[in-house]
């Protein structure tokens, strides 16, 4: 894995990786952002705000763009804690660490970057400890905000028996409109479409044991690997995974099991990056078994 530090969208110190042309950004001043993804210079594939691109300090949350780590279940008060700060550095055996300055609630949030052994990608780890002291209930919750114009593929009925019990739910916000055009509801996979022309948001969640969902863009597939722990209890109705779309963007989220994080306690979430070329939009079930599912 190549290092090195960049200026990017108006940020002076960035943290640009490189790993078997899969290149990160990440930013030092704010954060920590993944605010850059791109496999062989072929574009970002990650939001940025132009408004917050190359700011910092400020009480206020700001959107800034890219990958963050938060805390679900969401709370205003508690989840959108700002992270406007600049971020401790530091490049150990296993990747570079990304940690942000302690949060009023005690808490410590820090991600930590590593290539992916034997093919190209990265590992993305999600650590929050409790610093202060009382007990939180709380799920790590990783958010990707990708650029707009792409579609969402998530798996949800791959290998499901017919049977007479319900085999899995599926849940929505009370500004989600069921038959909004930019859900295709697959019967193998659900795709949702970003477009910049939709005048309300959307966002689903459900349980995805098959651990992947991805985002598919200018011939890009950019692939997301993270885990389900079956017996575990989950955010939101028991959601590992969760889309949410605007005019602008599209977040892939993934969620950690809830649980008592104590003083002194640490709390982790693993995902894994991939970015494949040639991959075109799918349309149809059969269009992601054919171009995708081979990928996984």
């Amino acid at each position: 894995m190549e290092i090195d530090h960049i200026s990017f969208a108006g940020w002076e110190d960035c943290v640009r990786l490189t790993h078997q042309g899969v290149t990160l950004i990440v930013t030092t001043e704010v954060g920590p952002r993944v605010i850059y993804c791109s496999l062989n210079d072929r574009g970002n594939l990650f939001y940025v705000n132009a408004d917050h691109a190359g700011t910092n300090g400020g009480t206020e949350w700001k959107i800034y763009g890219g990958h963050r780590l938060w805390c679900a279940p969401e709370v205003k008060e508690f989840t959108y804690a700002p992270d406007n700060q600049p971020v401790q550095v530091t490049v150990t055996g296993r990747g570079v660490r990304f940690a942000a300055p302690v949060e009023k609630s005690g808490l410590l949030k820090v991600i930590v970057i590593s290539p992916l052994e034997r093919k190209s990608g990265f590992k993305v780890e999600h650590v929050i400890e409790n610093l202060g002291r009382q007990t939180l209930n709380l799920a790590p919750w990783a958010l990707t905000v990708m650029s707009a114009g792409g579609t969402a593929i998530i798996p949800h009925n791959l290998a499901r028996p017919h049977q007479l019990l319900p085999t899995h739910t599926i849940s929505l916000w009370g500004y989600t409109d069921p038959g909004d055009p930019r859900l295709r509801w697959g019967k193998r996979y659900i795709q949702i479409r970003q477009d910049a022309s939709a005048a309300t948001a959307l966002k689903i969640g459900l349980q995805n044991p098959y651990g992947w969902a991805g985002y598919a863009l200018n011939g890009l597939f950019f692939l997301k690997r993270f885990a389900w722990e079956e017996s575990a209890g989950y955010p939101d109705l028991n959601c590992n995974f969760e889309a949410y779309t605007t005019a602008e963007i599209l977040e892939l989220e993934t969620l950690a099991p809830l649980r008592e994080l104590a003083p002194g306690a640490v709390a982790t979430h693993m995902e894994e990056w991939q970015v494949f070329d040639q991959v075109p939009t799918p349309a149809t079930d059969e269009d992601v078994d054919q171009s995708i599912l081979p990928l996984i």
